[in-house]
C-alpha cells in the first residue's frame, strides 16, 4: 500500500506522511456527509456528485484496493489472459493495472475527474498502454469479452440503471459477459447506496443479458452446450462413471460421445474432437468418478482449458496437475528422453488441508467451495474441459498416438496448446475418484503427502 501512497503525494503535491495520514483517517462517513448535505436527487444531480464532488474517493479506495474482501471480489478475474476488457467506474485504476500486466488489452472508464487524472497517471509511471474514457458514449470498438462492474451498480440513479445495462450489453461481444459485485444494502453507513435488488434481475433481462451459475451476465443466446466425450481405451469402462454421467448436472445442448473399441487412448480422443459440435469437449475417462457439480463449476470460470484434479491410480497418489521440470533428449541408445513434469503436490496439499473436516468422511469425487484457479504447464485429460476455439487454432493430432503405451498424450496436448498461447488452469475444488485396483482419491494423497499411514480399500 506504501507504493499507492506515494504515488497519491505526487499527485497532490504533498509529503507521504501527509498523504498516509488523510487514507489512515478516511472514514465513510465523510463522504456520506457531503451526500446527505448535497442530496443529489435526479439522475443529473448523481452524476454531478461522482464527477466533481466525490474527490475523498482517492483516499478510500487505497485502503479498499488492499482489503481481503476487495481481493476476494477481484480474484476470478486474475485467471485472465489476452481478453479484451473493459473496466467501469474503475475508480485509481488499480484492477486495470493487474488485468493489463496479465495480458489484457484493458480500457479504463471513469467519470470523476480526480480519479481519472490519478488513475492516468499511474498508468503512464508504469508504460501501460490503457486506453481511458469518461463514458460509455467515447468508446471506438464495442466488442469486449468482460465488462467490470464493482462496486458500481449501486451508485446508478435507478432512472438511469436499465439504460446503462443496455449500453453494457452494447459494449461487449456476443457470449461476452458483465463481471460485477454490488452492495444494494448499507444505506446507513452509504446513503448513496441505491437499492436496485428487487429490480435487477428484469433490467438484466431487458438488456439482454442471462445469468450463469457464478452470477455473470452473459450476452447473446446459449452456448452451443457441451459434448461429454468418453474415450474408452481397451473395453476398460468402470460402472460407476455411467451413475456419474446420468447424474450429473448438464447445461442445455449437452451431448454424449463415447470411443471405445479404440486400442489407443490418443487416436480415442482425436476422434472425439474430429467429432465435436459442441462449443465445449468434456473428457470424462472412464476409470474416474466426478462430483454432479462438475459440469457447471468448470463452465463457469469461462477460460479455454481447465480441468479437475485427479490423482495417480498407481504408484504414489500424487495429483495429475504439473508443472514444467526439464527436458531430455533422447539417446540414440536409450528409449527415454522428451519432456518432464513435477506433480504440484505442494499447492494442492495447501488448498486441500483447508477443508479437512469436510474431507475426512466425503467420497473420493466431491466440490469444495469454490476459490480460485491454480495456472500449470500440464494435466491429466480424466476430467478436462476445452472450448473448441482451442482445437480450431492447433493442428492435428491434437493428442498423441502411441500404440497402447502409456505415453503422456495429454502432456503432449498441453504443451501444443501452451505454444498456440492458451493458458491451461486447473480448479482445485473439483476433485475426482481414479480406479485401478481400488478407488483413489483426496484422502490417499492427503495421506501420502502429510506421511500418515495409507488408507486402503477397505477403509474407503
Amino acid at each position: 500500500m506504501e507504493l499507492a501512497i506515494g504515488e497519491l503525494a505526487r499527485f497532490l503535491g504533498i509529503s507521504q506522511d501527509e498523504a498516509r495520514e488523510r487514507v489512515e483517517s478516511y472514514h465513510p462517513k465523510q463522504l456520506a456527509e457531503d451526500w446527505n448535505r448535497l442530496k443529489p436527487n435526479t439522475p443529473e444531480e448523481v452524476n454531478e456528485f461522482y464527477t466533481r464532488s466525490a474527490d475523498k474517493y482517492l483516499y478510500e479506495l487505497i485502503s479498499w484496493n488492499y482489503s481481503e474482501t476487495y481481493f476476494k471480489r477481484i480474484e476470478p478475474l486474475l485467471h485472465y489472459h489476452n481478453r479484451k476488457i473493459l473496466e467501469i467506474g474503475a475508480g485509481n485504476g488499480s484492477l486495470c493495472i493487474i488485468l493489463a500486466l496479465n495480458g489484457n488489452d484493458v480500457t479504463y472508464c471513469e467519470i470523476n475527474e480526480s480519479l481519472f487524472a490519478f488513475a492516468q497517471q499511474r498508468f503512464s509511471n508504469r508504460l501501460l498502454p490503457i486506453k481511458m474514457v469518461r463514458s460509455l458514449e467515447e468508446l471506438e470498438d464495442k466488442d469486449y469479452d468482460i465488462v467490470i462492474a464493482i462496486d458500481v451498480l449501486e451508485h446508478i440513479h435507478p432512472d438511469s440503471l436499465g439504460s446503462l445495462l443496455k449500453h453494457i450489453a452494447g459494449c461487449l461481444k456476443d457470449r461476452g459477459f458483465l463481471y460485477h459485485r454490488s452492495n444494494f444494502g448499507q444505506q446507513d453507513l452509504f446513503p448513496m447506496h441505491f437499492d436496485h435488488s428487487e429490480s435487477i434481475k428484469e433490467l438484466f433481462k431487458d438488456a439482454g443479458l442471462r445469468r450463469r451459475e457464478n452470477g455473470d451476465y452473459v450476452k447473446g443466446g446459449e452456448d452451443r452446450g457441451v459434448q461429454i466425450s468418453v474415450p474408452i481405451a481397451g473395453g476398460r469402462h468402470i460402472s460407476r462413471l455411467t451413475y456419474d454421467l446420468i447424474n450429473m448436472k448438464t447445461p442445455p445442448g449437452t451431448v454424449f460421445v463415447k470411443v471405445d473399441n479404440e486400442s489407443d487412448i490418443g487416436r480415442a480422443r482425436n476422434k472425439l474432437v474430429e467429432g465435436l459440435t459442441q462449443s465445449w469437449l468434456f473428457f470424462a475417462d472412464a476409470d474416474q468418478s466426478f462430483p454432479i457439480e462438475v459440469l457447471e463449476r468448470l463452465l463457469s470460470w469461462g477460460v479455454d482449458i481447465v480441468s479437475g484434479v485427479t490423482f495417480k491410480r498407481t504408484q504414489e497418489p500424487v495429483p495429475m496437475v504439473y508443472r514444467y521440470a526439464y527436458e531430455k533428449e533422447k539417446e540414440e541408445s536409450m528409449q527415454s528422453g522428451g519432456y518432464f513434469y513435477a506433480p504440484m503436490v505442494a499447492e494442492i496439499k495447501n488448498h486441500l488441508t483447508q477443508y479437512g473436516e469436510i474431507l475426512s468422511n466425503a467420497p473420493p469425487a466431491i466440490c469444495l467451495p469454490q476459490t480460485g484457479l491454480i495456472e500449470c504447464d500440464g494435466v491429466s485429460a480424466g476430467c478436462l474441459l476445452i472450448n473448441r476455439r482451442v482445437f480450431d487454432a492447433l493442428e492435428k493430432p491434437y493428442f498423441q498416438c502411441s500404440e497402447g503405451k502409456n505415453n503422456g498424450e495429454d502432456f503432449y496436448f498441453c504443451r501444443k496448446a501452451q505454444l498456440a498461447g492458451f493458458k491451461i488452469y486447473c480448479d482445485p475444488s473439483v476433485l475426482c475418484g481414479h480406479y485401478g485396483e481400488y478407488w483413489r482419491g483426496h484422502r490417499h494423497f492427503l495421506s501420502f503427502a502429510q506421511n500418515k499411514p495409507f488408507p486402503w480399500k477397505d477403509e474407503i
